[in-house]
């Protein structure tokens, strides 16, 4: 993910707005798949997932998923802010 996010940046520093948008039609697409993959994820096995007790498996690769997703949000982001800075 960090280097989409670079990719974003450089493409930024470069002024090529329109290959930013195509970077971010991408980052959205796998947004969408995550956003599938926690749904079907919590309703399999939400219930086993035992806030007293957040050291298992399955804990662990939800957490690790999770960060994933953080870091696309923030790529995202960036993506976002690029090209609304070209608008300007």
């Amino acid at each position: 993910m960090q280097s989409q996010y670079n990719k974003i940046i450089s493409l930024a520093t470069d002024g090529k707005y329109n290959e930013i948008k195509d970077v971010r039609y991408e980052l959205l697409v796998e947004r969408m798949q995550m956003d599938k993959f926690f749904s079907k994820y919590l309703n399999k096995l939400g219930g086993k997932m035992d806030f007293n007790s957040p050291n298992t498996a399955i804990w662990k690769l939800y957490r690790e998923k999770m960060t994933e997703y953080g870091e696309l949000e923030r790529t995202i982001k960036a993506a976002d802010y690029y090209i609304k800075k070209s608008h300007v």
